[in-house]
C-alpha cells in the first residue's frame, strides 16, 4: 500500500422533507467501507444529511493530498445524483488524477446514464463490497478497473449485476469511523437512544412495482441470527442503546432466523427494542409466535400491504389478497404491536383502486385506531417489471441525469393520474383516517376537554361523510385539531421523528 491510502466516500443528502426523514446512519457507506477498513486503508465518509456535511466537503476539496479515490453513493431521486455530480466535478476540478467511482441504487439500475456525467469513472452495480476493495487495490498498483466483476467504466459497458454474494462473508460494519451518537433518534417506539441497523439484503419475492426485485433480482441474503444478536448486542453496549431499527427490506424473509434472534435476545436478558419490515405472508407464517417476538422486544412492524384492491394486487404480483391484510392488521391488534401498513394507489392500466384502498384502510383503523398508513403513489423504477407498462401507458423515462435526480416519488409522477388526486389521497392518509380512528394520546387528551369532546363528536360526523364521498375541500377540522392539540397533525411513528426529532437536531430542513 502506498501513502495514498486516503479513501472519501460520500453520501449526498437526500431531499424529501417532510415525507422522509434521513438522518440515519449511512449503511451503505459503512458497508462498502468494512473491506477497505480490515486491509489497512484509511476510510473518511461524508454524509451529506448531517449538520457539517459542507464544512467537511471544502476541507477536504481543500487538502486533497492523499486520496487514493472518491466513492459515492447514489439512488434515483430526492438530488442526490446532482449532489453526487456537483461533488465529483468539484474533486475533479482540484485533482484531475482522483478517481470517482459511483455505487448504490442508481448505480445499479442506469450505469450508462451515470457516465454521462464526466467526472465519474467507473459505476458499481450490486453489492458494493466486493468490488470496492479490488477498486482500492487495483488504483494502488496503478491497474485498470476494466474487467472487475460488476464495474461498469467507458471502455466496459455490458456488465450484468452480479449474482447476491452471502452477507456474512463480510465484516462488521467499522462504526468507530463515524460519530455513533450523532445518529442515536429518540424513536416514539423503541426508545430515546435507537440505532439504525440493516442485517440483510434483498427479498425473495417478485413485486412488480420493486427496483429491489431487479436490482437483487428476487433473492436474499442475511446474516445469520447469531451473527444479528451479536451486532445488536454490541451496540447496545457500545452506545447504551434502547432501540434498534432494522431497515432490512424484509426482515422477517427467514422466520426461523427472526424467531432464532429473538429468542437470544430473551433467554440473554438483553434489553433492546426493535422493529422491522415484513412481507405480509411471512407475519401469517410467524402468527403463532408473535407473542414471543414482542417478548423480546418487537416493538413496530412496517408492512407493504400495497392494495385494497384485488385485481392491483394479482397485477403486482404481490402474492397476497385483501384479506391478507386484514389478517395481519389482527394478528398485529391481538398481539398489541403498532404496525405502520403501506399502499401505492396510480398503477399503469389500472383503473379503480383508489376508493378500494382507502376502503382497506378504514378496515384496518376499525381493527386498531393505533395503526399508521402510509400512502404512495406508483413511480416508474427503470428495471422494475411494470417500468416497460408505465411507458405504454404514457410515462416519458427522464432524458438526462438531472431529471433522474429531481423525481419525488413521494408526488405523482405518472400522467394517466390526475393531480387533485394528491389532495384526496394526502388528506385521507394524512389526516382523516386518523381524525375518525385517533390514538389513544389524542382520546386521552378529550377527556380532560368536555366542551372538546363534544364538539369533536359533531366533526367526526362531518369527516366521516368527507371520507364518504371523498370530498376534503375547506378542511376546517384541521383548524379545531391545531387549537385543541397544539399540533400539526396526529404524532405517530415517524411523523415524530420528522417533525419532532429532526427540527430538534437541525437535519433534513
Amino acid at each position: 500500500m502506498t501513502k495514498n491510502s486516503r479513501i472519501v466516500l460520500y453520501q449526498p443528502k437526500v431531499d424529501y422533507w417532510p415525507y422522509y426523514p434521513c438522518y440515519w446512519a449511512p449503511l451503505s457507506l459503512l458497508s462498502i467501507a468494512a473491506p477497505l477498513v480490515n486491509k489497512g486503508y484509511n476510510v473518511e465518509i461524508i454524509d451529506g444529511n448531517v449538520n457539517g456535511s459542507e464544512s467537511l466537503i471544502q476541507d477536504t476539496l481543500s487538502d486533497p493530498e492523499g486520496i487514493l479515490f472518491v466513492g459515492i453513493s447514489t439512488m434515483i431521486g430526492g438530488n442526490q445524483i446532482e449532489r453526487g455530480i456537483s461533488f465529483g466535478r468539484s474533486i475533479k476540478e482540484v485533482n484531475a488524477s482522483i478517481p470517482v467511482i459511483v455505487g448504490g441504487p442508481a448505480g445499479t439500475i442506469i450505469p450508462e446514464r451515470l457516465l454521462e456525467c464526466e467526472a465519474f469513472d467507473a459505476i458499481v452495480r450490486g453489492q458494493g463490497e466486493i468490488p470496492i476493495s479490488i477498486i482500492a487495490d487495483a488504483i494502488t498498483t496503478g491497474k485498470d478497473l476494466s474487467g472487475i466483476p460488476g464495474v461498469v467504466t467507458r471502455q466496459c459497458k455490458n456488465v450484468p449485476i452480479p449474482l447476491l454474494v452471502d452477507k456474512n462473508t463480510f465484516p462488521p460494519y467499522p462504526w468507530e469511523i463515524i460519530d455513533v451518537p450523532s445518529y442515536l433518534r429518540n424513536d416514539p417506539y423503541t426508545g430515546d437512544r435507537t440505532l439504525n441497523h440493516v442485517s440483510s439484503q434483498g427479498c425473495p419475492y417478485r413485486c412488480g412495482y420493486c427496483s429491489e426485485a431487479f436490482t437483487c433480482q428476487s433473492k436474499w441474503s442475511a446474516y445469520l441470527a447469531e451473527r444479528t444478536f451479536a451486532e445488536v448486542a454490541d451496540l447496545v453496549e457500545k452506545y447504551n442503546l434502547t432501540g434498534i431499527k432494522f431497515y432490512d427490506s424484509n426482515f422477517f424473509a427467514s422466520t426461523s432466523r427472526v424467531k432464532k434472534f429473538a429468542m437470544m435476545i430473551i433467554e440473554s436478558g438483553l434489553h433492546v427494542k426493535w422493529s422491522a419490515s415484513a412481507h405480509p405472508k411471512d407475519i401469517i407464517r410467524i402468527a403463532d409466535d408473535m407473542s414471543m417476538l414482542k417478548k423480546s422486544g418487537l416493538s413496530r412492524l412496517l408492512i407493504g400491504a400495497e392494495s385494497g384492491y384485488q385485481p392491483v394486487l394479482d397485477y403486482v404480483e404481490k402474492g397476497t389478497t385483501v384479506e391478507d391484510n386484514l389478517t395481519v392488521a389482527r394478528i398485529c391488534a391481538e398481539n398489541e404491536i403498532p404496525a405502520a401498513f403501506t399502499f401505492i394507489v396510480g398503477f399503469p392500466g389500472i383503473e379503480g383502486d383508489i376508493n378500494p384502498t382507502l376502503k382497506n384502510v378504514i378496515e384496518m383503523k376499525e381493527i386498531s385506531p393505533e395503526f399508521d398508513v402510509k400512502i404512495h403513489f406508483y413511480y416508474p423504477f427503470p428495471g422494475s417489471k411494470l417500468f416497460d407498462r408505465a411507458v405504454e401507458h404514457g410515462y416519458q423515462e427522464p432524458k438526462s441525469l438531472l431529471e433522474f435526480s429531481g423525481n419525488d416519488y413521494y408526488l405523482i409522477q405518472t400522467p394517466w393520474l390526475d393531480r387533485h388526486l394528491e389532495e384526496k389521497v394526502r388528506s385521507f392518509g394524512d389526516f382523516y383516517c386518523d381524525f375518525l380512528y385517533p390514538p389513544q394520546w389524542f382520546t386521552d387528551l378529550l377527556s380532560q376537554k368536555p366542551l372538546s369532546a363534544l364538539s369533536y363528536k359533531a366533526l367526526r360526523q362531518i369527516a366521516r361523510l368527507r371520507v364518504k364521498f371523498h370530498y376534503y375541500h375547506f378542511p376546517f377540522e384541521k383548524g379545531w385539531f391545531q387549537y385543541v392539540t397544539k399540533h400539526n397533525s396526529f404524532e405517530r411513528g415517524d411523523y415524530h421523528e420528522r417533525y419532532n426529532d429532526a427540527d430538534a437536531k437541525g437535519v433534513c430542513n
